[in-house]
């Protein structure tokens, strides 16, 4: 009789196993986010009083489209969100860039599409050397932020940047996972 029932057991814990790898959704719905564009916080220009602003170097802002799909690609892969398109409020969010000091219209922005989560990044250069990544989460139904991440870096190219991005997203929003 014991053996019967173990063969009970297993036959339904198969059943909950190709459930779960074919209806994974239904199971465990997944937080939409919606992922924004890095934006650069020149502290260099701040400073050249009477000058005008050089605007954005090309360069930083090769490295910002690089690092978010980065970021976009590594939440993406974790398995914690369902990644929403920003596509259908691309204009909406070149209109209020830069996104972290448009006051809480991120909030509104990522409601537009879904999002009950919204990952705001920003690149903060202090000298052509000398950088601060940060990632923020924010709730946007509770519009608050509920986790960030930094790291500062020293070396203003592609490997410098990615890493810092790695780094944040391994060591800082997703620490409970372990180091890797």
């Amino acid at each position: 009789m014991r053996g019967r029932g173990n063969v009970l057991i297993a036959k339904r814990i198969v059943i909950f196993v190709l459930a779960l790898a074919l209806y994974p959704g239904a199971v465990f719905a997944a937080q939409k986010a919606i992922i924004f564009p890095f934006d650069l916080i020149d502290q260099q220009q701040q400073f050249e009083i009477g000058l005008m602003p050089k605007g954005l170097d090309p360069e930083d802002k090769r490295r910002l489209g690089v690092i978010t799909e980065e970021l976009t690609r590594l939440i993406k892969e974790s398995g914690r969100y369902e990644v929403l398109d920003p596509a259908p409020i691309a204009k909406d969010i070149e209109d209020k860039a830069p996104i972290f000091k448009c006051n809480g219209c991120e909030d509104d922005l990522a409601k537009k599409i879904g999002a009950d989560i919204a990952f705001i990044g920003t690149v903060r250069k202090a000298s052509d050397v000398l950088f601060t990544v940060s990632i923020y989460i924010r709730d946007v139904a509770g519009e608050k932020v509920i986790h960030q991440g930094s790291s500062e870096i020293y070396g203003n190219t592609d490997k410098m940047w990615l890493r810092a991005v790695n780094y944040i997203v391994d060591r800082r929003l997703y620490a409970d996972r372990g180091a890797k």
